[in-house]
């Protein structure tokens, strides 16, 4: 039986892997669609809002500096990929979404047109393997070190 030492050990190493092949899958994904990574990781925490979200609250979630936010919107919106309105409940207030032409694309919903579909389809596989009871443990794990800095 392992010690939690070595567990721990090859959980760190085995999300150093993981993370390092999502950085790269990103910028894969980013380059095919013509956005730089940063850019695209602001669109999915855009599309995760399920809703309009500002600038602000981007800036607040990415952890970028609010300039470079600017910069950002405008290479999206620039690319079609959002929209920026005025908040209907606040006229002072500017809400972005996710254009309707990217949420028809199926973008990170593992649609035909889903840069992410693959990868979906190589998880759904991997779970399958799992117990429901396994993988909310999994999901539990990645819920609690999501947010270690």
């Amino acid at each position: 039986m392992s010690t939690k030492a070595e567990v721990t050990g090859r959980i760190v190493e085995l999300l150093q892997l993981v993370i390092a092949s999502s950085v790269m899958t990103n910028e894969r994904i980013a380059r095919s669609m013509g956005v730089n990574v940063v850019d695209l990781q602001a669109l999915g925490f855009i599309a995760r809002s399920g809703e309009p979200i500002t600038a602000g609250e981007i800036s607040q979630q990415t952890e970028l500096p609010t300039s470079t936010t600017t910069r950002v919107l405008d290479r999206l919106e620039k690319q079609g990929l959002i929209e920026r309105s005025t908040d209907p409940s606040d006229r002072r207030r500017v809400v972005v979404r996710v254009s309707p032409a990217v949420v028809a694309g199926g973008a990170g919903t593992g649609g035909a047109d889903d840069p992410y579909a693959g990868i979906l389809d190589g998880m759904r596989r991997v779970h399958e393997g799992f117990t429901v009871d396994e993988l909310e443990v999994v999901a539990r794990y990645l819920d609690a070190v999501k947010d270690v800095r």
